[in-house]
């Protein structure tokens, strides 16, 4: 079986982390683990990327349709390449962003603040939902949405790229 060098430290933490369970002859549990696998792990993984928070670069971040005043944080990849990207917005007190859609799937968290948002091209406020930090949305490729912010709010973005912001609804 061949492992992907990705999913080699998950796994690795698999087998170091989950209690080994040995059977006796009987089949009943011993009350001794059993040893963790050995695994050889590479000498360099240059997949890892740590990431301290004072090390986060905020930059503005500007689209057509779209108000001034949102803060763009790449914390991995290229956003505007091929492949997985990680990105973090920062929007300021009662931003309201328009109607829009992406070609690609987001995964959103909540940081901090409160994150509005609404699926569907009304437009209608009263439609909005409200999300506090560690809320999790997942918005499907194409599917328009609008919303925006109550206090200063991150948000957290991660998808794969390259990550396009279209006004109005998929034709």
């Amino acid at each position: 079986m061949r492992v992907s060098r990705r999913l080699l430290p998950p796994l690795v933490f698999g087998l170091v982390a989950l209690p080994a369970c040995a059977t006796t002859p009987s089949g009943s549990t011993a009350s001794t683990p059993a040893p963790a696998a050995e695994v050889a792990m590479p000498a360099e993984a240059p997949d890892i990327m740590l990431l301290p928070s004072g090390n986060v670069t905020w930059t503005d971040f500007s689209t057509p349709g779209f108000a001034p005043g949102i803060k763009l944080a790449v914390l991995h990849g290229n956003p505007m390449g091929r492949g997985d990207y990680t990105v973090r917005l920062m929007f300021p007190d009662g931003y309201k962003f328009p109607v829009h859609w992406h070609p690609g799937a987001e995964h959103l968290t909540v940081l901090t603040g409160t994150f509005q948002l609404a699926m569907g091209t009304s437009g209608d406020w009263s439609a909005v939902k409200t999300y506090a930090p560690g809320d999790f949305i997942y918005a499907p490729a194409r599917h328009p949405h609008y919303g925006g912010a109550i206090g200063q709010t991150v948000i957290q973005l991660h998808g794969e790229g390259p990550f396009q912001i279209m006004l109005g609804t998929p034709k």
